[in-house]
């Protein structure tokens, strides 16, 4: 299995996930005109993803430790496959929300494979390898919001449709990942008592709690802009064209960072400025938006999808090199997105919420640019693990050893 078939199909899977998960953005105007729910309940509609990728993400990340990342992965994406074709069939308001549910069980496992993928095969270009595969994310959230809303929903204009095509797309990415050998490297086969005592230590590091806080801020406000971006675009006057070009540019700043931020960290051989910077930078931009016109709204956009997944991308990269964490980069990954993902649960409900109450977008906007900015906080806060910095600055605690 050569590192550059895995690398694609990385991207393919990253890609996925994201396109299956951010359809559901221009779906929204549709299920509420058919259901009659609130936006709120829209926003939970999303939200219930989440709750199972919370709770699972952990022991997935301990299982691509353990059994390595293909056959974590196979197990993942077949369970991916079932439950977006099963949402393309769902019948009311209940059973969208448990296939949503259910659909968040195999979510869950990717990104610790991901992350496991890169400690693993490319750990001399981390940056660059994850970058490659984070832009997967935003192809995948772009295809969301122009496929789904201009192409698929014009054959049939019927949302459950749009939801059984991207389910067929996922079973073919499954039946492609089970035809993948198992890989040797990456599986580790130390005692569990050594597993627990590892992540007791893990737990109770600074580092892995500043990486829980920047994703709490930077994973929760991108998720939320990218669910409701469309809608609230449109509640201030554009067509719905209008708006889904000027939405689809906020997965494009995420491209571009993906892919910029990685291999620009590799290269001064830091990481915590970009965080803290883009932190900062992503606030004033958010504040934006509601002042922006067309072409200044297009590229605050842009730049703002590009301010909030430079930093997530830096999130991902610190696991796969730091002296403490490296050794269980699926287990950490797992850990930090599973309690991070508590922003994207909570944050489209509260903008849900405000919408409703207020009619405008402005006050959710500036509530997701007073989180961006707070990454500036834990951004100075964590240690440099590039090699520029960790050079200078020797471990608390000697790093976790690996068998293979």
């Amino acid at each position: 299995m050569t590192r550059s078939i895995v690398l694609v199909m990385a991207f393919l899977t990253a890609l996925t996930l994201h396109l299956l998960l951010f359809s559901y953005s221009a779906m929204i105007p549709h299920i509420i005109e058919e259901m009659k729910i609130s936006h709120a309940e829209a926003g939970l509609i999303f939200s219930a993803c989440i709750i199972a990728i919370i709770v699972l993400r952990i022991p997935w990340g301990l299982l691509s430790d353990r059994l390595g990342f293909t056959a974590t992965m196979k197990l993942a994406m077949t369970l991916v496959a079932i439950f977006s074709l099963l949402r393309g069939v769902s019948t009311d308001y209940y059973t969208l929300m448990a296939c949503q549910l259910l659909l968040g069980i195999g979510f869950a496992a990717i990104l610790p494979c991901l992350a496991k993928i890169v400690n693993v095969m490319f750990r001399e270009k981390a940056g660059s390898a994850t970058g490659i595969y984070v832009s997967g994310f935003p192809t995948g959230e772009i295809l969301g919001l122009s496929l789904t809303s201009q192409l698929l929903l014009a054959l049939h204009g019927d949302w459950r449709f749009v939801f059984l095509m991207l389910g067929v797309w996922s079973t073919i990415l499954a039946a492609l990942w089970l035809a993948m050998p198992k890989e040797s490297l990456g599986k580790q086969t130390y005692p569990n008592s050594q597993l627990v005592v590892s992540l007791r230590r893990l737990i109770r590091t600074r580092d892995v709690w500043m990486l829980i806080g920047l994703c709490i801020c930077s994973m929760g406000c991108y998720d939320t802009l990218l669910t409701w971006l469309l809608h609230m675009i449109a509640l201030s006057g554009m067509s719905s064209i209008e708006a889904s070009v000027i939405a689809s540019a906020f997965p494009l700043g995420f491209l571009a960072a993906g892919l910029v931020v990685g291999t620009l960290s590799d290269k001064v051989g830091l990481r915590r400025p970009f965080i803290w910077t883009l932190g900062l930078a992503g606030g004033g931009l958010i504040m934006l938006i509601p002042y922006a016109t067309w072409l200044s709204l297009l590229g605050t956009v842009l730049l703002s999808g590009f301010a909030l997944s430079g930093i997530l991308t830096m999130v991902l990269v610190i696991p796969t090199e730091h002296p403490e964490m490296s050794g269980f980069a699926g287990g950490v990954v797992g850990l930090v997105f599973s309690l991070g993902n508590i922003g994207t649960f909570l944050f489209p409900i509260v903008v849900g919420f405000l919408i409703d109450i207020t009619g405008s977008p402005m006050p959710p906007l500036i509530v997701l640019a007073i989180v961006c900015a707070a990454t500036a906080v834990p951004g100075l806060g964590i240690s440099e693990t590039g090699r520029a910095g960790l050079s200078a600055t020797p471990p608390a605690h000697p790093p976790v050893e690996q068998v293979s």
